[in-house]
């Protein structure tokens, strides 16, 4: 090889790895397997998001008024802990996490920490975003590495609100 061409070689394996990632990989999850797995299921409306600090990473508190409880035991207004957020000037995002905007109607499968603070459980295919009688997690940022979804259940996919409920109230 050329020495021009090896030193571009070089060169490039070396930027690689500071390249940004383009998306999360993850198991695709069912709605039931979901369910089965946290502590809560709510539909509520986003009220309010404020983002800090947590060592040198930023995390975003989002207040979750509860309109319905369709699994588990929550308060009328959950506090829900995620990744990413913004401080002045800066921002962080990580990918394959549930986001929130406020004023969203939402339905969030959650988690207690080992903190005691609630999360989202199974990442962004544990939030659902709600308009009319649609409900869909936003999976743009996330890859499937294989599908685990059992016979008779359904894909953390876009479906009606009402399918959405059915399926995590008869989970077992």
């Amino acid at each position: 090889m050329p020495r021009a061409s090896a030193t571009a070689v070089a060169l490039a394996a070396l930027l690689l790895p500071a390249a940004p990632a383009l998306a999360a990989l993850a198991n695709q999850a069912s709605v039931e397997d979901l369910a089965r797995t946290s502590d809560a299921v709510v539909r509520g409306k986003v009220v309010s998001q404020t983002s800090r600090w947590v060592g040198k990473r930023i995390v975003t508190d989002v207040d979750v008024q509860t309109s319905a409880l369709w699994r588990g035991n929550a308060p009328q207004r959950v506090k829900v802990t995620v990744p990413g957020g913004v401080m002045g000037d800066l921002g962080q995002r990580v990918d394959g996490m549930a986001s929130f905007t406020e004023g969203e109607d939402v339905v969030v499968f959650l988690a207690r920490g080992s903190d005691g603070r609630w999360r989202v459980n199974g990442a962004a295919q544990g939030k659902f975003t709600v308009e009319a009688a649609d409900a869909r997690p936003d999976l743009g940022q996330v890859r499937f590495l294989r599908s685990d979804v059992k016979s008779g259940e359904r894909a953390a996919e876009r479906m009606s609100v009402a399918e959405l409920e059915r399926r995590v109230k008869e989970a077992r």
